[in-house]
C-alpha cells in the first residue's frame, strides 16, 4: 500500500461533561460514510473516535451528580463506547485521553516540543468561561458576559505552558494561503488568518 492511498478520520474526540446526544451521532456517522467510502476505494484507512476526560466543565459536571470525575467520565465514555456499535459504526480504535497509551503519547510529543524551546513557562490572566473553556477579551463580552452563554466568565490568573506560536507564524501565514484546502471550509480559513496576522506575543 503506498503513502497516497493511506488515510486517517477522526471524529472530534468528544467531552464527557453529558451524555451522548444527536449532534454526536450526526458526527460521527459522517466520519464513518467517509471511512467506509475509502476502504471501497481500496485505501488502507484508520478511523478514531472516542472521549475526551479532561477540563472544567468535566469536574464540575461531577461535582453536580455528586461523584468522582474518573467515576463520572466512566460512565459517560461508556455510553458512548456503547452507542457506536448500535449505529453500526466501523471505527477501528476508541481512545480515552485517560488510558495510559494516550498519556505516554502526550508526554513524548510534549518532551519533543520542549527540548526544541517550542514550549515555555508563563502566566496568564482574564476573563474565563467554564462553559466554552477559553478566556475571553474583554471586548468580546456581551454586556460583561460570555456572548454563547450569557453568563459573566470568572476572572482568573493561572500558571500553564505556552506555544511560541510566533516562531512559525509567517510560515504557518504562507502555508495556508499556498494550500486553500488545507482548511475548510473558506471562513474558517480566513478565521485562522485573521487571528494570525495579529500580533503574537509571549505571555509572561
Amino acid at each position: 500500500m503506498t503513502q497516497e492511498k493511506t488515510i486517517y478520520v477522526t471524529t472530534p474526540i468528544y467531552y464527557v461533561n453529558a451524555s451522548p446526544h444527536i449532534g454526536h451521532a450526526y458526527t460521527t456517522i459522517v466520519a464513518d460514510v467517509m471511512s467506509r467510502y475509502y476502504r471501497l476505494s481500496d485505501y488502507e484507512t484508520f478511523f478514531l473516535t472516542g472521549t475526551d476526560e479532561h477540563g472544567d466543565k468535566i469536574a464540575e459536571a461531577a461535582r453536580n451528580a455528586g461523584i468522582t470525575p474518573k467515576e463520572y467520565a466512566d460512565q459517560i465514555s461508556a455510553q458512548f463506547r456503547n452507542l457506536w456499535p448500535q449505529l453500526e459504526i466501523t471505527n477501528d480504535y476508541f481512545i480515552r485521553t485517560t488510558d495510559p497509551d494516550h498519556i505516554k503519547t502526550v508526554q513524548l510529543i510534549l518532551e519533543k516540543v520542549h527540548d526544541k524551546g517550542d514550549i515555555y513557562f508563563g502566566k496568564y490572566e482574564g476573563f474565563y468561561c467554564v462553559g466554552c473553556e477559553r478566556f475571553y477579551r474583554e471586548s468580546e463580552l456581551v454586556e460583561g458576559c460570555c456572548p454563547d452563554h450569557k453568563i459573566k466568565p470568572e476572572y482568573r490568573e493561572e500558571s500553564n505552558y505556552f506555544f511560541t506560536m510566533s516562531k512559525y507564524q509567517d510560515w504557518l501565514i504562507q502555508y495556508i494561503k499556498d494550500n486553500p484546502d488545507f482548511i475548510r471550509p473558506e471562513r474558517y480559513r480566513n478565521e485562522a488568518l485573521a487571528f494570525l496576522r495579529e500580533h503574537l506575543t509571549r505571555t509572561m
